[in-house]
């Protein structure tokens, strides 16, 4: 698969991805994805994104607090 933002190959990969879905984050864990070695576009099959978005809808996750560096970009 080549990747849409840079044109280059995408490998496959298994991991944690985040994903932002109206307004919400999620931590996706030991997830499959193809990832762009250039640019690092992460792609989903269209069938893990369906199984994803229904868990979603369900409520099928667990809320865990997870702390992160948070960068203020009202300099320069």
């Amino acid at each position: 698969m080549k990747c849409a933002a840079c044109h280059n190959e995408m490998v496959k990969k298994k991991g944690e991805i985040d994903l932002r879905i109206h307004g919400k984050l999620y931590l996706v864990r030991n997830v499959s994805y193809e990832e762009c070695r250039v640019c690092g576009e992460r792609v989903l099959s269209p069938e893990v994104s369906q199984d994803l978005y229904g868990k979603i809808e369900r409520g099928e996750f667990v809320e865990e607090t997870v702390r992160i560096p948070v960068l203020d970009g009202t300099y320069g």
